[in-house]
């Protein structure tokens, strides 16, 4: 005889009872909660099935509370558990979601508020934690103006506020917010907040801007009003309608697909590259890293750390713009790189300028910044190109500087810098191979006035030991009179040798410092700076 299994479903109904348990699981049963009940739990829910009506349920326990609604819906909770409530399954929360005491942790799971949902009481301590890959999310069936998405981190509300205008198709935007500045911002960055929140958008025809709330002044780094917001695609970063008000501590931007929106002061990338003829080498076509690492068995590098045009002797020389940040990089950043080429020659000193010819052309911004084997100029990480803060979109001059070579810059009448945030797409200025007329010269433009060509590629002047404007051998100001005079070099002393150093007057990048041959700095000077002419002068052309 064959057997038939019957699933009994049972009803329940709570009235107007305020039903306090230790824990409530319901398993393909009718639970419906009518307008005005509650019921109160202080265990652990579970159920795989909507919870129907309109009354309340409220997690009130005295420890941590779980809850794993499969997906389904509640129509309206109540978090009161100041020891939090983790939600192991998805949920939907159909009518509202009440903050009393603690917060509700999402790990994996999504939590979403359907198209009618509202929130309340979130604020300290009270809020949705996205401490794992789930979600707040919230269903659009029509447009949204300021929709407060309450979520947080630890003890620290950080909301984002929605708002949308368009169609609507299945729609809805995924909210998380993340401790800490984002990851990708750019690496000297100098005004920026300790959260970020990552956004997704689906079925939405039209646009979506959402604003994240940080908190002041904790959360802030730098300058408040500096802050705009931005936002990341996964590769590039664009402030484009980006808001912030400082009032409300928010920072906003327009959210044109999957990404993050993030609050740092306005930014320019400038991609650029420049070759020191003191540490060129014309068989190889690159620059010599003995600086950052000799042969054994003085393989360290002598490079400073930090920023080395701020401190003696060279801050006498580069005076730093509106670059109150000292540059500072780890000791890896000068460690064998995976890539020769991209190992570490020496710190350069870098102006942004503005767009007039000369004269009037002004330092806007000044950078210290790291210089590869292959002339590619790169921020303290190694790696990116470097950023100028507070800095506006637009065409400047950009001029590279070096402690001991004289400067080189673009002609600002024939190859201005387009200064952008992207990072992957903003333009190179190659100082290495551009013309004579795209290099600033004065007088000229002549190849050689200014800069030399070695191998094909221009490179700045070396053998500038007293690092004024112009290279010579004779009295006054001789180049080498300086490296055997100063007290900053030979001490008047000629057979003296300073090694494994890192001086003004290793100026052919051996790390030593001599006088007398072979391979003595002053006579590089002679030799390789003015080709063996003693009366020569080699000037620097900076536009003024």
């Amino acid at each position: 005889m064959r057997h038939k299994k019957l699933h009994l479903l049972i009803g329940i109904i709570c009235l107007g009872c305020n039903v306090a348990s230790a824990q409530l699981f319901i398993d393909q049963a009718t639970f419906t909660i009518q307008s005005g009940a509650t019921v109160t739990v202080q265990g652990d829910v579970t159920s795989n099935t909507d919870i129907l009506g309109t009354g309340k349920v409220i997690l009130k326990g005295t420890a941590n509370q779980n809850i794993n609604l499969g997906g389904f819906t509640v129509p309206n909770l109540e978090i009161d558990n100041a020891s939090n409530v983790t939600l192991t399954g998805n949920a939907k929360i159909g009518s509202s979601l009440q903050f009393t005491n603690g917060k509700i942790f999402l790990g994996a799971n999504n939590l979403t508020l359907t198209t009618a949902a509202t929130t309340t009481g979130a604020g300290t301590s009270k809020f949705v934690e996205t401490n794992g890959n789930g979600q707040l999310l919230k269903e659009l069936t029509a447009n949204a103006t300021a929709f407060e998405m309450p979520v947080g981190v630890g003890s620290a509300y950080r909301p984002a506020f929605v708002t949308t205008s368009g169609t609507y198709s299945s729609a809805n935007v995924g909210i998380k917010v993340l401790a800490g500045s984002h990851p990708n911002k750019p690496t000297s960055i100098s005004d920026f907040v300790a959260a970020y929140w990552p956004v997704t958008r689906t079925g939405i025809t039209g646009t979506l801007t959402v604003a994240g709330q940080y908190t002041d002044p904790t959360d802030v780094t730098g300058t408040e009003s500096n802050l705009r917001g931005y936002f990341y695609n996964g590769s590039e970063w664009s402030s484009a309608s980006g808001t912030n008000d400082a009032a409300l501590n928010r920072v906003g931007a327009p959210v044109a697909a999957n990404g993050t929106v993030y609050g740092m002061d306005k930014f320019i990338y400038v991609k650029a590259k420049a070759i020191l003829q003191g540490a060129f080498n014309t068989v190889t076509g690159v620059m010599s890293d003995a600086l950052r690492s000799a042969i054994a068995p003085s393989n360290f590098s002598v490079i400073p750390l930090t920023d080395p045009y701020r401190t003696t002797p060279y801050n006498v020389n580069f005076t730093h713009v509106n670059n109150p940040i000292n540059e500072s990089a780890s000791a890896s950043v000068f460690a064998d790189q995976a890539s020769t080429d991209n190992n570490i020659v020496d710190w350069v000193f870098v102006e942004l300028r503005n767009n007039i010819v000369s004269p009037g052309n002004l330092v806007l911004q000044t950078r210290s910044a790291l210089l590869t084997r292959t002339g590619n100029i790169v921020d303290v990480d190694g790696i990116n190109p470097i950023t100028f803060n507070n800095t506006v979109n637009g065409n400047y001059t950009v001029a590279i500087r070096h402690r001991n070579h004289l400067g080189i810059s673009a002609n600002p009448a024939t190859n201005l810098y387009a200064g952008a945030e992207a990072r992957v797409a903003s333009p190179l200025l190659d100082l290495t191979t551009a013309t004579s007329g795209q290099i600033y010269q004065n007088p000229a433009p002549t190849a050689g006035v200014g800069y030399i060509v070695l191998a094909g590629k221009n490179a700045m002047w070396g053998g500038n030991a007293n690092m004024n404007s112009t290279i010579r051998w004779n009295p006054s100001q001789s180049d080498k009179d300086f490296i055997l005079a100063s007290p900053l070099i030979l001490n008047g002393v000629s057979s003296t040798v300073l090694s494994n150093v890192y001086n003004v007057g290793d100026v052919n990048f051996d790390r030593r410092v001599r006088w007398n041959p072979s391979n003595s700095d002053k006579d590089y000077i002679l030799g390789s700076v003015l080709s063996a002419v003693s009366s020569t002068i080699r000037s620097q052309s900076l536009p003024n």
